[in-house]
């Protein structure tokens, strides 16, 4: 009877005892599962860290409340390790798995409230993204550049050098409104973030375009579309009174006065030595003498009357108009 008794006895005992033994042990596999991961870090081998990091996470999970420390540590540490596992495939020069660890950092970091981590990942990935941009554009993959560019924009829109690969990257796919869209973005950018060369870079790429497809029309003698292209540049360089002085040239072609006027008085106001005004004076004296106002002409003749122009302002002036 006695020995029945201690049977039963011994039965619950072991019962009760089992499920404290089990999550003993497997405290212990999370624990060293975690000790391994770090020490692996600290080897600068994070591929194999992950391994063991995520067995922890694991097992840490099962356990819930009893294995909530270890669960806490181990989270600690997995954005590091897929952000240092991200740096040893970068410098093995393999950007598409740099790319894949470097996302799995960030959306990690963002998970487990790891700022740090997630600052510096945010920084790095739309400088890799730009960088894989650059290498497909000089692989003339112009596309495909452009995609990593834009993925670069959609992390961080204040970074200038993907907007100009874009722009570039357009230029040579020959989609010329979309190039100037994109360099205006750039000087956009590039003066959010005081990055003066880069916006100076953008603005005389674009003007120079335009006051190339300008001159070529009007070469051609399309005035019209001479105006459109120089009237562009303007927005690129609002200072500059050549501009504003050719767009006076093309609208005397089409013999609109109004306009001839308006803009000789605005490359005036812009000149500030940069332009011989002796020619937009004299530009507006045959203006104002086409709309009959003499006066208006006589005095423009006269602000010509210097250089290259001087001979044919005082002959309009004493011949034609009979200036007083």
């Amino acid at each position: 009877m006695k020995t029945n008794w201690l049977n039963k006895f011994l039965v619950v005992l072991t019962l009760g005892v089992a499920p404290y033994c089990l999550t003993a042990q497997t405290l212990k596999e999370a624990t060293e599962a975690y000790n391994t991961g770090a020490t692996l870090i600290n080897e600068k081998k994070p591929e194999q860290a992950l391994e063991h990091l995520y067995r922890a996470l694991e097992i840490s999970e099962d356990l819930e409340y009893e294995g909530e420390e270890t669960k806490r540590m181990v989270e600690d540490l997995i954005p590091t390790a897929h952000l240092q596992y991200a740096m040893n495939l970068y410098r093995a020069k393999d950007m598409t798995a740099t790319i894949e660890q470097l996302e799995k950092a960030q959306e990690k970091a963002k998970l487990y409230a790891d700022r740090n981590t997630l600052g510096r990942v945010e920084r790095i990935i739309p400088q890799l993204y730009n960088q894989m941009g650059n290498n497909e554009y000089r692989a003339e993959n112009y596309q495909k550049a452009i995609d990593f560019y834009k993925k670069a924009i959609e992390i961080k829109a204040d970074y200038p050098d993907p907007y100009l690969g874009i722009a570039i990257s357009n230029e040579k796919q020959e989609d010329f409104e979309g190039m100037l869209d994109y360099l205006k973005q750039t000087i956009d950018v590039s003066n959010a973030t005081n990055d003066r060369k880069k916006a100076d870079d953008a603005q005389k790429k674009a003007k120079a375009y335009l006051l190339r497809v300008g001159d070529e029309a009007q070469k051609a003698k399309e005035f019209e579309k001479a105006i459109e292209f120089f009237t562009k540049a303007i927005e690129f360089d609002e200072s500059d009174a050549t501009l504003y002085y050719v767009i006076g040239v093309n609208y005397n072609e089409l013999k609109n006065w109004e306009k001839v006027i308006e803009y000789s008085k605005l490359a005036l106001e812009k000149a500030n030595g940069t332009i011989d005004e002796a020619g937009v004076h004299y530009q507006m004296g045959v203006a104002f003498q086409n709309q009959g106002d003499t006066t208006q002409a006589c005095q423009a003749f006269s602000n010509a009357q210097s250089g290259s122009f001087k001979a044919a302002a005082e002959y309009q002036m004493q011949e034609v108009l009979k200036c007083q």
